[in-house]
């Protein structure tokens, strides 16, 4: 088996362009980069590949942005791990940048797994009843519709449902699904739908946290970790080197406040009854109820404290009235028109007041948590989803003796990535966005003077 001779390092395999016309066309020798993005906050891969155009392809073969693209990238001694769409290609979608160079042409070709392109030209008319995830396994394997065949990664729902799609995508279906999905093995709400280099991905956050680190990565510059050995280069420090990193966000306070990451209320109200309950959530009472990126309840902390914020000692998660969430029902005893439940069909409530001041939270602290940019040397077993760990170094003298930043590092999860694979030099960089909703070391309580001292005035 081939060994990894340098970090970044990676193989390309079966790189052609199938055309409209019938013509293959081999870009092994020609690209000079590929990309490809994922996001779980997106429903499908992207990417695009730039190769030099030195037979006038685009009108010869020619290429008007109905192709599809294969290639099989592996990294060295990983070959089972491979991002492999070989024989299940890529859709070409838009033909951009072509640049003259030298008497030839830079192409910039964009594309999409097919899938993107099915559900955009499909619309889904009927109803379906079962079980939520059953049903999302019916939309992306049903030939009328998405007709995948790749991999699914479906967790299983709990409650059998009865919903009606009216008209709309797949994709925009599957999405309302995601806001009602409560899952049979932990009963969480927090479902995400996405794409990664594995397959499709209908599952919760709780089930991503409880995966294996799939990398570990130090922030340090080349020379203050084990990079080099006698001066041969130690691939597999080198491997966990971060080259760049930037903290995006440390906690939006003001976005999480208006948002009702701390504190929310959700009103539920009766039309047909003309009543209506009352909903109302705190940070800091529901922080362990369900699973943290950390998954561990030693290490998981609020990355805020009960520190008082006025005269009053309240703390950040007093004021529910930050966010109100409104909700509507037609329920009259144990059957509710409008949410399609009856309970003598063997139907289950959906009972979306109950859960979507969490989901609500939960997808805010993915978006206004501590979330870090980082540029590392790229493998094939890295992807959106994927634990990762990373360390952090003190900067200056070791306060308290810690070498690592006893808040910053620690397990992040992967939420977006871009793999770079450049042909000069033969090298893979990944570029990702990772999160993190907890600490592993608690914060100092808050019992002290308000923030906001009596007698301050501006």
């Amino acid at each position: 088996m081939k060994t990894l001779k340098y970090a970044g390092e990676y193989d390309i395999s079966d790189l052609k362009l199938f055309t409209a016309s019938g013509n293959v066309i081999r870009l092994d020798g020609l690209y000079q980069s590929l990309d490809i993005y994922e996001n779980m906050f997106s429903n499908s891969l992207t990417g695009s590949i730039i190769f030099i155009d030195n037979h006038n392809l685009v009108m010869n073969a020619p290429i008007t942005g109905q192709e599809y693209l294969t290639f099989k990238i592996t990294t060295p001694g990983l070959d089972e791990l491979a991002i492999d769409y070989s024989q299940r290609s890529m859709a070409v979608y838009k033909i951009d940048a072509r640049v003259p160079e030298r008497g030839n042409e830079v192409v910039q070709l964009h594309f999409c797994s097919p899938e993107l392109l099915r559900n955009e030209r499909t619309r889904i008319s009927r109803s379906y009843e079962g079980t939520i995830s059953s049903i999302v396994a019916t939309v992306l394997s049903d030939e009328k519709y998405i007709n995948s065949a790749k991999p699914l990664f479906i967790e299983e729902t709990k409650g059998i449902k009865r919903y009606v799609c009216a008209n709309k995508n797949p994709y925009t279906f599957i999405r309302d699904l995601t806001t009602e999905a409560i899952s049979a093995e932990n009963g969480s709400p927090n479902y995400v739908f996405f794409e990664n280099t594995d397959g499709i991905h209908f599952r919760t956050l709780d089930s991503l946290y409880a995966m294996d680190i799939r990398g570990v990565f130090i922030a340090s510059d080349k020379g203050d970790i084990d990079v080099v050995e006698g001066g041969i280069t130690n691939i597999k420090e080198d491997m966990r080197r971060v080259l760049e990193y930037e903290f995006v966000s440390n906690n939006d306070t003001r976005q999480n406040i208006k948002q009702g990451m701390l504190a929310s209320k959700t009103l539920s109200y009766n039309i047909f009854e003309k009543r209506y309950e009352v909903f109302k959530r705190d940070y800091f009472d529901d922080f362990d109820e369900f699973k943290r990126v950390s998954d561990n309840d030693e290490r998981d902390n609020p990355i805020y404290n009960r520190a008082p914020v006025d005269e009053f000692e309240n703390d950040m998660g007093n004021f529910k009235d930050a966010r109100i969430f409104l909700h509507s029902t037609s329920k009259t005893g144990e059957f509710d028109a409008q949410n399609y439940f009856d309970k003598d069909a063997g139907l289950t409530p959906n009972d979306i007041h109950k859960t979507i001041s969490h989901r609500f939270a939960k997808n805010t602290e993915l978006d206004n948590g501590i979330k870090i940019n980082m540029e590392v040397n790229g493998n094939t077993t890295i992807k959106v989803g994927s634990l990762i760990d990373f360390q952090l170094p003190v900067i200056g003298a070791k306060h308290g003796g810690h070498t690592y930043d006893i808040y910053h590092s620690g397990k992040f999860l992967m939420t977006k990535a871009k793999h770079t694979f450049e042909s000069n030099g033969k090298r893979y960089k990944l570029y990702f966005s990772a999160v993190k909703d907890s600490f592993d070391t608690e914060l100092p309580d808050g019992e002290h003077e308000a923030i906001e001292p009596k007698g301050m005035k501006a």
